[in-house]
């Protein structure tokens, strides 16, 4: 999965950093049915149930740190994204019952607002930038919950409050006076798509037609172990070499049936774009490990690997891949 943005472990912490920023955040506030009365004991990772965790696609158990009320810093829970979520977000979860809000903020002016849950949530800039989202309700005079999300990796800015909330009507369900049974709908991304799409009919092991293996000096293909794969809903297929333990490697095919093109793990090295019969293709060389891999897009979740190798000299890695390669893309269903 992709790993390629901040950490929100900081989002709290770095808030008090705001001074007396005033910047507002545009938007249009949304009716409030009311607030719950204060709490008696701060416990931020008790406030999300496990099948909210579980649709949300976040890990439990979360980690909490104690707070330290002389920096304002009340007791935090962050929960990170599930290893079937390639490409979602951490959300953490801050509350307070002996810190005002105002405080925590450092007098930060508030932004936009929300009615979720019984609450009035209030969006409020984060030292982080516009890639992160603060979203606080305030429950008393030193009492308030705190949201914190970000934007996934090459998303717009606008969407830094998603997942915080997507989660709010979960945590607003376990405060005093929220609204209960609430309908959790996880952002895009957060959660893995099921699989779907033309890959669902195809057996890898069809793409190469032991004929066809025959001519590139490889054996019949045959069916690579579930348990082998990365997700259990994949399929693959091998096609062992010829020449022992050493030199050519087998010939890999795997079908990614709800995974985009850029969270298919194994993708790396020197990339090489190119065109077979119309279906795009981009290849990887990875001179140190002299491995080669192809990799195609079917549709918006799922894909297309091709990989195989040399023991011995990297000049050959990609030699069996290019060779194979234009019979598995033809063999191929059209994309959708």
């Amino acid at each position: 999965m992709n790993r390629r943005r901040k950490s929100i472990t900081a989002l709290s912490a770095a808030v008090l950093l705001l001074g007396g920023c005033s910047e507002t955040i545009s938007g249009t506030a949304s009716p409030v049915p009311g607030q719950g009365p204060v709490l008696t004991k701060a416990a931020p990772c008790s406030l999300l149930a496990p099948e909210h965790a579980d649709a949300l696609a976040l890990k439990l158990p979360g980690v909490e740190t104690k707070g330290d009320k002389a920096r304002k810093l009340p007791p935090m829970c962050l929960l990170s994204e599930r290893d079937d979520s390639p490409r979602g977000v951490s959300l953490s979860i801050t509350q307070s019952i002996d810190i005002p809000l105002n405080d925590f903020y450092a007098g930060a002016l508030p932004g936009e607002k929300f009615g979720i849950g019984g609450f009035t949530w209030t969006r409020y800039a984060s030292p982080l930038g516009p890639t992160a989202c603060s979203l606080s309700t305030e429950l008393g005079p030193s009492s308030f919950v705190e949201l914190g999300s970000e934007t996934q990796a090459g998303a717009p800015e606008a969407t830094a409050c998603d997942l915080a909330l997507a989660a709010a009507p979960a945590i607003a369900s376990k405060l005093p006076g929220g609204e209960p049974n609430p309908k959790i709908v996880p952002p895009p991304g957060q959660k893995k798509p099921e699989p779907s799409g033309p890959l669902l009919q195809v057996e890898p092991c069809t793409l190469l037609k032991p004929d066809e293996a025959a001519k590139l000096a490889i054996a019949p293909g045959t069916p690579v172990d579930p348990a082998n794969l990365a997700n259990p809903e994949d399929k693959g297929c091998e096609w062992k070499d010829s020449d022992g333990d050493k030199g050519q490697r087998p010939l890999n095919v795997t079908l990614f049936l709800a995974t985009a093109v850029a969270d298919v793990a194994g993708l790396q090295g020197t990339p090489e774009e190119t065109d077979l019969g119309g279906r795009k293709w981009t290849a990887w060389s990875d001179t140190a490990t002299k491995y080669c891999t192809a990799a195609t897009p079917i549709s918006a979740t799922s894909t297309v690997k091709v990989s195989s190798g040399h023991w011995d000299d990297e000049t050959k890695a990609c030699d069996l891949l290019r060779a194979a390669l234009p019979t598995v893309s033809a063999a191929l269903p059209a994309g959708s």
